[in-house]
């Protein structure tokens, strides 16, 4: 008794704790003005969950990927703020008018939950700023928080926090009440934002938790719970499907019976001697806490594993004369996506195959929420909807479902294929190849129901992020014959687009016809991760923007060309801009010179291709650092020729030109290095007669071999030097002809 008494006591002062340290106890705010413009908090919100949401007027979105160790001084934070740009100025290319809502970093290591909108808050997870008893700043840790969409008030508390930064989490709203659903310690649990109560929904699950991949508004989670007769027995070789609503909680405890009722209508009992038992043995139950009880679950039986030789339980909610199998069935879930669960089922008994190429079954949230649905019956085939007969080539696999008929599409060898079943008329629909060309190790994304549409993606050749295609999912096995090359049915990737990878930020978002993501390209040896937009449209629409943006890529890549030209060409295609160039263009020879207007003006003012310059094809969306644009700066300038002061061994000041490209490249005609010799342009008046003077006059140049030769002026220094200048300069004008 003294036991619980001091367990309770310290979950008291936990709790009081708790209450001291975050907001539900606390109304501390940042208050700032209101931004221009309004919003209807009525409106339609569209993908919640990910790095952009859109709720009206306006598309809201973190502004690029920061480190969560950087500084998250409220009013501060640029990078990794919430902005938001509106939908208009988005799909009009109109990049640049963004505005700041919540300058804090919205950062998390869980890029399956981002931000949510729900009326005029916006809900979302941020690092912790509190810092530690050894001084430094707590941000392993994750706060929750809310802020008002116009950027007038955000909280400087938190609803909660946790202790890990890749917790999982989603906000959902039922019933006008928001609640945050979060996974802490192998629990799943609920915090209510309106009351600021905790509820424990889930403890000991056999199974993960598995949460709707396409609606991250959809407060259901489904998980399998291992059975158990007693306290003291060992779990039953069957198990049971369980689904979980955020907004579940307790209506009562009997601790004097060791009971709990659930807002379901269970009840759980369990042996009260049982337990005190266990408490003297070293456990922890609390009588008057159902969160320590043996057996913690308010979720609401879905699928009973239970079989006809098996004995009855508590946990038993329907009729065993419906049991199906002897010793029953254990459950394998696969996903939970449109409106409904896919998982297998296999039997305790097998008597054949079953196992690895169970049946894939799927079944629908509104069927098993039906006051009809029998939890023992509902195993039987006729109550489910077959996917697949097997599952060989489901476990990566999308699916579609409607109209009793199930699809799935997935990768194999390299190419991308359809299957599916016909529960109406049980039986399986042919395999359909959806590409002729092999799309590598290609991973499926989403499809659209709205253009038919399935996106997948490939690593980018010699980059580090991700490309994009797509191709229509709904024709039929001709329609993707290669010899009647229908266009409409054609794969296309996106070729100008290179995306984070999805396992290191979130994936990107469409709205409308634009595409947002972060930006993996890199300036010089780094990338940025800040947002751009892309345009798609259709298949014709993309075709046309990858020639424009293949015959530029093409022409840059010309081998007529050297490397320092092309690195003007590079600087020129990527900003629009000429001013880095323009200050060192005196450094160029005119045939180069020459060679970079002829780009400018074919791809920049021409009409030929109509501005095919990177801006018409990718735009940056948001706002960048200042340290970001100098680094970026830095790194296109390390890509031009500069010029740079040093100091011989004598001392004396001399100036000479480096060729720069990337580390340094040789300039080479017909096999041999031409050093040029710049004369010292600063000599002082008074040793412009002294004829032994031992100035040197030293250019560098990294040969193939990667040494560096040093070229010293003799007597004659001035005349060779004019010499080889001429020579270097006719070399190129031949090179660039």
């Amino acid at each position: 008794m003294k036991d619980n008494i001091k367990k309770s006591l310290g979950i008291l002062l936990a709790t009081i704790g708790m209450c001291t340290a975050f907001a539900g106890c606390g109304s501390t705010a940042y208050k700032g003005d209101a931004l221009d413009g309004t919003f209807d908090k009525t409106a339609t919100v569209y993908s919640n969950g990910g790095f952009a949401v859109e709720q009206g007027d306006y598309v809201y979105f973190i502004n690029g990927k920061d480190s969560y160790d950087k500084s998250n001084k409220y009013g501060e934070v640029v990078k990794s703020a919430l902005m938001r740009i509106k939908k208009a100025d988005l799909v009009a290319g109109n990049y640049d008018d963004v505005k700041t809502v919540v300058p804090s970093l919205i950062v998390s290591q869980n890029y399956d939950a981002g931000i949510y909108i729900y009326g005029e808050y916006v809900y979302y997870a941020t690092p912790t700023t509190y810092n530690t008893m050894e001084g430094n700043v707590g941000n392993t840790n994750i706060d929750f928080k809310r802020a008002k969409l116009d950027g007038s008030e955000a909280p400087e508390d938190a609803f909660f926090r946790l202790s890990t930064n890749s917790a999982k989490y989603r906000f959902v709203e039922i019933d006008e009440t928001v609640y945050c659903l979060y996974e802490e310690n192998s629990a799943l649990k609920s915090y209510n934002t309106a009351t600021g109560d905790t509820t424990v929904l889930v403890s000991g699950a056999k199974s993960a938790f598995f949460y709707d991949l396409e609606d991250a508004e959809n407060g259901n989670v489904y998980y399998t719970m291992n059975v158990k007769g007693s306290l003291n027995s060992e779990n039953a070789s069957y198990d049971q499907l369980y689904c979980v609503s955020a907004d579940a909680t307790v209506t009562s405890i009997d601790a004097s019976k060791a009971s709990y009722t659930v807002s379901n209508g269970y009840t759980y009992d369990f042996d009260e001697e049982e337990m005190k038992e266990a408490n003297d043995n070293g456990s922890s139950y609390v009588f008057s806490d159902y969160t320590t009880y043996p057996y913690v679950n308010l979720g609401t039986l879905v699928l009973d594993g239970v079989g006809k030789s098996t004995s009855k339980t508590q946990y038993t909610r329907d009729d065993m004369a419906g049991c199906i199998e002897t010793a029953g069935y254990t459950y394998t879930i696969t996903g939970y996506r449109n409106h409904g669960l896919y998982f297998t089922r296999t039997a305790v008994q097998k008597t054949d195959s079953a196992g690895e190429n169970a049946k894939l079954y799927y079944v629908a949230d509104t069927t098993v929420q039906a006051d009809a649905w029998d939890t023992i019956t509902g195993n039987a085939d006729s109550a489910l909807e077959t996917v697949a007969t097997n599952t060989t080539n489901t476990g990566t696999a999308l699916f579609d479902a409607g109209d009793d008929l199930q699809y799935y599409f997935y990768v194999k060898d390299e190419l991308i294929y359809r299957g599916g079943y016909d529960n109406e008329n049980g039986v399986a629909l042919p395999i359909v190849q959806l590409t002729k060309q092999k799309v590598g190790s290609a991973t499926l994304w989403k499809l659209d129901e709205t253009t038919q549409m399935l996106y997948y993606y490939t690593a980018t050749d010699g980059g580090n992020g991700q490309t994009l295609s797509m191709i229509k999912y709904t024709g039929d096995a001709e329609d993707y014959n290669a010899i009647l090359e229908k266009a409409e049915f054609q794969p296309v990737t996106v070729s100008y687009v290179d995306f984070n990878n999805k396992e290191d930020w979130y994936m990107p978002e469409l709205i409308g016809n634009t595409l947002m993501y972060a930006n993996v390209q890199s300036f010089g040896d780094t990338s940025y991760n800040y947002i751009y937009a892309a345009k798609l449209g259709t298949v014709e629409e993309i075709k046309e923007r990858n020639e424009k943006y293949k015959a530029v890529q093409d022409y840059m890549a010309d081998t007529k060309f050297t490397d320092t030209v092309k690195s003007v060409m590079k600087y020129y295609f990527r900003t629009g801009e000429t001013a880095l160039y323009d200050e060192v263009i005196d450094l160029y020879s005119a045939s180069q010179k020459k060679t970079v207007t002829e780009f400018i003006e074919k791809f920049g003012t021409g009409k030929e291709f109509e501005n095919a310059l990177e801006s018409n094809f990718i735009g940056l969306v948001g706002k960048v650092t200042q340290d970001d644009k100098d680094a970026m700066e830095q790194a296109f300038s390390n890509t031009l020729l500069s010029e740079t002061e040093e100091t011989s061994e004598d001392g004396v000041e001399a100036w000479v030109v480096w060729l720069i490209v990337g580390i340094g490249v040789a300039l080479i005609v017909a096999g041999v290095i031409v050093a040029i010799v710049i004369a010292n342009a600063k000599k002082k008046a008074k040793k412009a007669e002294e004829d032994a003077t031992v100035n040197a006059y030293k250019r560098k140049i990294d040969t193939q071999d990667d040494k560096t030769i040093d070229v010293y002026a003799d007597d004659d220094a001035e005349e060779k030097a004019e010499e080889a200048e001429k020579d270097a300069e006719k070399a190129v004008e031949e090179e660039n002809e």
